[in-house]
């Protein structure tokens, strides 16, 4: 499982500070011998296999991941934050071994980036089994957890030898952001609703449900008051209700 907040270790994170408008490519130094002559432009990338995507695609060439505009995060301010934390990954790998593993992680890190592209969302980091995204809007946060949650029930119909079973928290509020990471209460009680989720799980603050206000095709379920270590109150819970894909 991820921590709240500072993940050790190698951190993998997809261009933090181009999390504004549309991505755009700077010109660079002047060319020599003509300082007004701006150097050769540096086309935009796909943040997921780093090939180069011609400006205005919709997807990547090389791997068809969805490309989406991202946006870019204030030094403090309200954002939802999302953490997903593979369910049994330790028996998994004793029973898969090293190889068959490390499969799993690759298809299930490709399957999360993939979402958070489509869903308008940032990956903030990832360590392990999990990734913590952020999202400048509650109702994308909501779309890109079922969107995780239909694709990977999509992969485990296609493998069933390897299921990944994704546990999913989310929550908002006030974050400050520091370097590339973001730190505050929200991000630790995000942390903290993704530990009690199972495997296939959508459970969301309600505040979240308050920001999200209605979404098409999407049910809460009350999931009662919860108590979270560090925190002296309670908080209410949901489940977001999801379905597979057709």
């Amino acid at each position: 499982m991820v921590g709240a907040s500072g993940f050790p270790g190698d951190l993998l994170r997809s261009r933090l500070d181009e999390w504004g408008a549309e991505p755009q490519v700077s010109g660079g130094l002047g060319a020599p011998g003509n300082p007004d002559a701006a150097a050769p432009e540096t086309p935009p990338s796909c943040p997921t296999c780093g090939a180069p995507v011609p400006e205005g695609s919709s997807f990547c060439g090389q791997c068809g991941c969805g490309l989406a505009a991202t946006f870019r995060p204030p030094p403090e301010g309200t954002i939802t934050i999302l953490f997903t934390d593979i369910e049994g990954s330790t028996a998994m790998a004793h029973d898969l071994g090293n190889e068959g593993a490390l499969q799993v992680m690759r298809d299930h890190n490709s399957i999360i980036r993939n979402c958070i592209q489509r869903n308008s969302g940032f990956e903030v980091k990832t360590q392990g089994d999990g990734f913590m995204i952020a999202f400048a809007s509650a109702a994308s946060a909501i779309f890109c957890a079922v969107d995780i949650q239909r694709s990977m029930a999509e992969h485990n119909r296609q493998r069933p030898e390897s299921d990944i079973l994704v546990r999913i928290g989310v929550n908002a509020g006030d974050t400050l952001r520091h370097e590339e990471d973001f730190f505050g209460v929200a991000v630790n009680l995000a942390a903290r609703i993704a530990a009690r989720a199972r495997g296939g799980q959508i459970l969301v603050s309600g505040l979240v449900r308050g920001l999200a206000g209605p979404v098409p095709g999407i049910t809460y379920i009350p999931r009662g008051r919860i108590e979270a270590r560090g925190f002296a109150y309670r908080f209410r819970l949901y489940e977001v209700q999801w379905e597979e894909s057709p």
